[in-house]
């Protein structure tokens, strides 16, 4: 089961005997068409299933098709979206890095986590089945997923093997120059992010955005247009809509309390807005989701 905290800090309860759970995702469902920038803890490998979409990261664009992956490592924002009205659908593997580790301070920990998990060249790793040595960890992810879906006798063994042996061959082809040299994500970037994340429901001004990470609002708002590609307030008019997308599920609430909770000064403002986006009203939005759930 996956979430997203108050902070678009993405959340997986994943187990605590055997850390890792594996998520299906299809753009098509998502309200606004799109998974909008978040980060998590855990590493994720994700492999696309059909259509195609792109990939954000390290002020990269990078178009995937099917058949195609990708590695992100922990804490790196980024965001997917599609590259045509058709879509996309992917699995994506999160594993929490302790799974990676064996236990604190081994020889594990020591020479095949720790320096890797800051490395510029390894927070985000496209995977093509052009490429023989992606091809061989794309096929070694299909095998992983196989594994957990059907769950023989003594598969989390299978699972973990399968797992460490897709880590060692992203290391072992680390030291490849990369095509292109990575956009590092500046803290106060992510800064801005939390920020907005925590702020939402609020009046949310330039000026405390940028003291919140101690820059000027100059600093802040080109900051922010070149890390994440789009203005301040426009990522978070959308954060407001997708936290209003949650709130639609509860029948209690009018959609007046929900434009208030969402941080939205007028109702009519916010049903304009998510018309815009979603292309119904809030109103029609959960009429649709409410029988989409009911038995046929």
């Amino acid at each position: 089961m996956f979430f997203v905290d108050n902070n678009q800090k993405a959340t997986f309860s994943l187990p605590y005997e055997f850390p890792l759970v594996v998520h299906e995702t299809k753009l098509w469902e998502k309200p606004m068409g799109f998974n909008n920038w978040h980060w998590h803890e855990e590493v994720q490998f994700t492999y696309v299933l059909e259509g195609g979409m792109v990939t954000t990261a390290q002020g990269c664009d990078y178009v995937l098709r099917a058949g195609d992956g990708f590695f992100v490592n922990s804490n790196l924002s980024h965001m997917t979206r599609p590259t045509s009205p058709a879509s996309a659908r992917y699995l994506s593997l999160n594993v929490h890095p302790s799974l990676l580790t064996l236990f604190h301070g081994s020889v594990v920990e020591q020479k095949y986590f720790m320096p890797y998990v800051n490395h510029p060249f390894f927070q985000f790793v496209p995977l093509s089945p052009d490429t023989p040595w992606q091809e061989q960890t794309l096929r070694g992810m299909r095998i992983l997923f196989q594994i957990l879906q059907d769950k023989p006798f003594g598969y989390e063994l299978d699972a973990y093997g399968s797992l460490l042996r897709i880590w060692k061959t992203l290391l072992e082809h680390l030291q490849s120059e990369p095509a292109q040299t990575p956009f590092p994500e500046r803290a106060e970037a992510h800064g801005i992010l939390s920020f907005l994340h925590d702020r939402y429901a609020e009046s949310v001004a330039l000026k405390d955005v940028a003291a919140a990470v101690h820059l000027s609002q100059e600093e802040c708002c080109r900051l922010f247009k070149a890390t994440y590609g789009c203005t301040i307030f426009t990522y978070l008019t959308d954060y407001r809509l997708e936290q209003s997308v949650l709130l639609l599920a509860d029948p209690s609430l009018s959609v007046s309390q929900i434009a208030e909770r969402c941080g939205f000064n007028s109702t009519s403002y916010f049903i304009k807005r998510f018309r815009e986006k979603v292309g119904s009203s809030p109103l029609q939005y959960r009429n649709a989701a409410r029988n989409a759930k009911q038995p046929t």
